[in-house]
């Protein structure tokens, strides 16, 4: 009898032994399939063009601002904006462009555009534009060792919006012709003004602190600045864009806007 059931147990664990070697194969073999029929992943380029606005300035001349982001997951280099802007009546009055201020973007990070119409006349006549994006994925990529630091903003007696600050270049090497790139934006959240200045002197030596001084938008458009962000690059290094400063306290806002799909020109 025990015989019998010594027996008995050792086949019900041969077979349980069977099952799991069973199971052990068809788990392999999905995974196997798997493999052979899923490829990888292959990094994308994408960007879109978002926040854009369209102003005269004192002189007359027509310029659409706004920023690119960048949506897919390698650095982006040669970001060019194209504009078609249209008269009042849907006919074509020119095409132009322009690139991002900053030559290289990274993934999830956006950078800022000024397109310049510079015929006055053809300026003039522009009531509505489109945008159309190209770009290039860029074969290096510079290093993040810029920092941003000891920032502060001041209005001078003509209203014009001015921010000091200082750049440290954290990198083993010279940092050449040091940008440092301003996106000043209304209390919606859009682009109104894109200025850009450089350190003095614009050479930073690895390891060293210099200072800049940028003279931005004067009234009316530093009168609805509700915030902005600073983008310092060199030649060969970067910084990512630190966080949005408020000049709530320092600027009052005067106004707010909103962009229909077929954007128009402000009446001035």
């Amino acid at each position: 009898m025990i015989n019998h059931k010594f027996g008995h147990m050792m086949n019900c664990m041969g077979e349980s032994e069977n099952t799991n070697k069973s199971y052990v194969l068809l788990v392999l073999l999905f995974l196997g399939t798997v493999f052979i029929f899923v490829e990888p992943v292959a990094a994308a380029a994408n960007a879109q063009i978002q926040n854009d606005t369209s102003y005269f300035d004192s002189l007359g001349y027509f310029h659409v601002v706004g920023e690119v982001r960048n949506t897919g997951d390698v650095w982006l280099q040669y970001v060019r904006v194209t504009g078609t802007l249209k008269n009042a009546s849907g006919q074509i009055v020119d095409v132009t462009f322009t690139f991002t201020r900053a030559n290289y973007l990274p993934p999830d990070q956006k950078a800022p555009f000024d397109l310049l119409e510079t015929d006055k006349a053809k300026s003039a006549k522009t009531a509505s534009y489109t945008l159309v994006l190209d770009f290039q994925q860029a074969t290096t990529s510079p290093q993040n060792v810029l920092t941003i630091q000891n920032t502060s903003a001041s209005t001078d007696s003509r209203g014009y919006l001015t921010i000091v600050g200082e750049v440290k270049n954290n990198g083993a090497q010279v940092s050449n012709y040091t940008e440092i790139i301003a996106t000043f934006y209304d209390s919606t959240g859009k682009v109104i003004h894109v200025d850009f200045t450089f350190t003095s002197p614009n050479a930073v030596p690895a390891g060293q602190t210099y200072g800049f001084k940028l003279i931005g938008p004067n009234q009316p458009i530093s009168g609805r600045v509700s915030s902005w962000i600073l983008i310092a690059e060199g030649t060969q290094y970067t910084s990512i864009p630190e966080f949005p400063w408020p000049t709530i306290m320092i600027l009052a806002v005067l106004s707010l806007m909103a962009v229909a799909l077929r954007r128009k020109t402000p009446n001035v």
